[in-house]
């Protein structure tokens, strides 16, 4: 289940995507408010342990998603919002741009829920360990060690909320900077179950690699999502889920049946470096195939005299076949000795024979 690739992507405008840590698109945090002020989530080799701070409570719900979503898009792209040298992030008019984006309206009881829920984010320490037989790979840290948030509500909105800082463990800024991942934010902004988030940038990950047919079960997902739930009833939520991102991702080619969920190679809603390259790589597999279909042997009078050559015309021109057979070009830049091995032996050799076209 764990991947370390990174996922490159080309250069865009600001905020026409952003990024989620590789961490969130393998575990989860709580749904709803656990009993407990500690949760694990397990993903293969990879345990995470969440533990809740001095109130006990850990983050829960849709808010500390978006949260970690803005903090590390900030992170990755060198937002001038946040100082790489002491780890801090002013919370300024990018966390409002980033909120208006994403349809959140600040204010009221919205405000009470986001106050607590940062406040419990940026007190919730990570247990992470990714250990197997011969490996011992252990990380834990806090979110932050200081923050300083303004939530007075009588403040003008360009007050308040939208200018002051949290200053993150520098453990936090590496974890969000080990390859994220990237996130359409028109999605994000359609998704409204915190589970919803999750299965989206899930899949946005498995699909940036995913070349092939893969089937994943219900305790496995039930592992690494977590729920309050028994099985059956997780399969339930999940499913809902599923759905809900297929409405606003429909490329997103995914299928739940009785024994788990099963993965189809899909386009990513942000496409990436990566991604591109393999659909570069398809399209000439593609095209080279098409061409050897329609290959034959023909023959080809060069100034070595006459000689045969297998391929045809779609696939190098007569000039690379007279090139070919007097060894003008060098064997390994050979279109045709590449095309077809049983042209290798020929190259730089034409006899003087009569091949009619077959």
């Amino acid at each position: 289940m764990n991947d370390s690739t990174d996922i490159e992507i080309p250069d865009d405008p600001w905020m026409s995507h952003a990024f989620i840590s590789k961490l969130m698109t393998q575990v989860s945090l709580p749904y709803r408010k656990p009993k407990e002020d500690k949760i694990v989530r397990r993903n293969g080799n990879l345990y995470v342990g969440f533990v809740g701070g001095k109130t006990g409570i850990l983050p829960y719900g849709k808010y500390p998603r978006l949260f970690e979503v803005y903090a590390c898009t900030m992170v990755k792209t060198g937002d001038p919002s946040f100082n790489p040298e002491n780890c801090t992030l002013n919370l300024g008019t990018t966390f409002r741009e980033f909120l208006r984006l994403i349809n959140v309206q600040v204010g009221g009881r919205q405000m009470d829920i986001i106050k607590a829920q940062l406040e419990r984010l940026f007190d919730c320490t990570y247990q992470i360990s990714n250990s197997d037989k011969g490996h011992t790979r252990i990380n834990n840290f806090v979110v932050a060690s200081r923050a300083q948030i303004d939530w007075l509500r009588d403040d003008p909105q360009e007050r308040g909320l939208f200018e002051n800082w949290v200053k993150f463990s520098q453990e936090y800024v590496d974890f969000l900077r080990d390859s994220p991942v990237p996130v359409d934010l028109a999605v994000v902004a359609n998704l409204n179950s915190p589970m919803s988030l999750d299965v989206y940038w899930w899949l946005a990950r498995r699909y940036s690699y995913l070349h092939e047919r893969q089937n994943v079960a219900w305790r496995q997902l039930a592992a690494q999502f977590g729920s309050t739930n028994e099985l059956r009833g997780f399969r339930r939520s999940f499913k809902h889920a599923v759905a809900e991102v297929r409405r606003v991702y429909p490329q997103a080619r995914i299928t739940c049946g009785r024994q788990g969920v099963t993965l189809y190679p899909s386009e990513t809603s942000v496409t990436s470096t990566a991604q591109t390259r393999h659909l570069e790589h398809v399209e000439v597999r593609s095209r080279k195939s098409r061409e050897k279909i329609n290959a034959h042997w023909f023959s080809v009078t060069s100034s070595a005299g006459k000689g045969e050559v297998y391929g045809s015309l779609e696939a190098f021109s007569t000039t690379d076949a007279q090139m070919h057979l007097d060894g003008s070009v060098g064997f390994s830049e050979c279109p045709v000795c590449a095309f077809d091995e049983r042209n290798r032996v020929k190259h730089g050799h034409a006899p003087a024979v009569n091949v009619s076209l077959f």
